[in-house]
């Protein structure tokens, strides 16, 4: 069947790949014709197709009476169905787009326009990952304010994404429903690329076009995702030697950021775990593996972070305390991040330091600045009824927790203070259990965390899940404590 319709061609100009480039990576998309860049001047017209469940046939006869070429196409894809909803978008980037969510291949005839389309012969193995240049792009930097789904199908956590950050998603290769669980806030669209890769999925950019191809990852054995499920699982040794290769693998992809700093956090679950000290000094090395090698991360808030509670007692593993160093790092994670939960974290950490040297003002200060700049975070939402109440009960009990005095703690959370408010209660419970933890008092405090989730029943954002999976971490109980850990992200 001999059409005058378009092609999918990759090497047109406005592509970000080099031609060489291009012609090694088949699998993903690419042609394997030897066509040079810039050859075929009506790939870089525009067009706008609204099309859904249509035969490939009538989407190339539309695409060819708005671009002048033409191509064969084999009877074998007449049929095929494409839905295709863009606009004003180059006919190269959106034939690049069918090449990369249908695996077809396309071929030029000689020096003429028609081009012969066909099946991918190749399995589709995973598209490669994005480089640091590429995540540096203003719209892969967008950022999506607030994000919360369970069990949801995938199109419907991009279609959230698409409509907050002005990016298209194009989903192939069967991944439409598989289901999405998570609560985030405040997140670039670089980072939810990357949660995606996490899930095994793979993506690639439409060109310079603000479109992406998703789909599975295929035939590949994609070792960040990988890592992710030994981390989920507490295999952190594994998970430690699966994201050192990719950062050692692929240090010049958006990934390798990512992967230095989740090592540090496998240690510190480590350094919690097996109260191990060394542990604490892996993490810490890997820290600043990050911050060294890339001054550009977005993830240096959180290296930051990370090195700060290590410096202020509030690491895996109880350490000197040097609260003017600690000060510096947590001053340098909020100068460092766009995420408001890590600034929060951190000027939560310094009001600590503050009211631990004797500065109650000071640290009641920025307890107040937290609920007014970062009113929608965890912390901001513990913090509002401590500051607009000054309760006795909670500030009490707060200041001998900063002093390790957590038995003395104990009594007073569970000490009948006069007035005491119902919130107030609720917070000591969960401060009691807290306390428990940091005791070492494992089997109780389980006992008081299963009293608290099972009487208030908190939101999967709520920092007690996190606080219950440690716990359950130090009693040997990791089944239970993936279930937990896996309701906040």
């Amino acid at each position: 069947m001999k059409l005058k319709l378009l092609f999918v061609l990759m090497t047109a100009a406005a592509f970000i790949a080099p031609v060489s480039a291009q012609e090694n990576e088949t699998p993903n998309g690419r042609i394997t014709s030897p066509a040079q860049s810039g050859e075929i001047k009506a790939l870089d017209k525009r067009v706008t197709i609204r099309m859904k469940g249509v035969k490939l046939t009538q989407l190339l006869e539309y695409l060819s009476q708005a671009t002048g070429l033409s191509f064969s196409i084999g009877e074998d894809l007449a049929d095929l169905q494409i839905t295709v909803f863009i606009r004003n978008c180059l006919a190269g980037e959106i034939l690049e787009m069918l090449t990369k969510s249908k695996d077809l291949e396309f071929r030029r005839l000689g020096n003429t326009d028609n081009l012969q389309v066909s099946r991918s012969t190749v399995p589709f193995a995973g598209f490669p990952p994005l480089t640091r240049k590429d995540i540096e792009d203003p719209l892969l930097q967008n950022v999506v304010d607030k994000v919360s789904l369970k069990e949801a199908p995938l199109t419907t956590f991009l279609d959230i994404v698409s409509a907050k950050a002005k990016v298209n998603f194009v989903v192939a290769g069967g991944a439409q429903d598989i289901p999405i669980t998570t609560v985030l806030t405040k997140t670039t669209v670089a980072d939810i690329l990357l949660f995606l890769k996490g899930k095994g999925l793979s993506y690639s950019r439409v060109g310079n076009s603000n479109t992406f191809v998703i789909r599975s990852a295929g035939t590949s054995s994609d070792d960040f995702a990988k890592a992710e499920k030994a981390y989920k699982d507490r295999k952190y040794e594994e998970a430690i030697a699966l994201y050192r290769k990719v950062a050692e693998t692929f240090p010049d992809s958006e990934m390798a950021d990512s992967a230095l700093l989740m090592t540090a956090v496998n240690y510190d679950w480590i350094a919690a775990r097996d109260n191990d000290l060394s542990a604490v000094r892996e993490e810490e090395k890997f820290l600043n593996r990050l911050i060294s090698g890339y001054p550009k991360s977005s993830r240096l808030g959180d290296a930051y972070l990370y090195l700060g509670q290590l410096y202020s007692g509030n690491g895996g593993v109880k350490t000197p305390v040097d609260c003017a160093k600690a000060v510096k790092y947590y001053e340098l994670a909020i100068g460092n991040t766009y995420r408001d939960w890590i600034k929060a974290q951190a000027d939560v950490r310094i009001a600590q330091c503050y009211e631990r040297d004797g500065k109650k003002e000071k640290a009641e200060e920025i307890y107040k600045e937290i609920v007014e700049k970062y009113p929608e975070t965890p912390i901001a939402k513990e913090l509002r009824g401590r500051v607009a109440e000054r309760d006795p009960l909670l500030v009490t009990g707060a200041v001998l927790e900063e002093q390790g005095k957590y038995k003395l703690a104990i009594d007073v959370y569970e000490a009948q203070w006069d007035g005491a408010t119902a919130e107030s209660r609720r917070k000591a419970e969960l401060r009691v259990a807290i306390c428990q933890a940091a005791l070492r008092e494992t089997d109780d405090a389980i006992k008081t965390f299963e009293a608290y989730i099972t009487k208030y029943q908190p939101k999967p954002e709520d920092d007690a899940y996190s606080d219950f999976a440690r716990a359950l971490e130090k009693a040997g109980r990791g089944d239970e404590a993936r279930k937990y850990r896996g309701l906040k992200k």
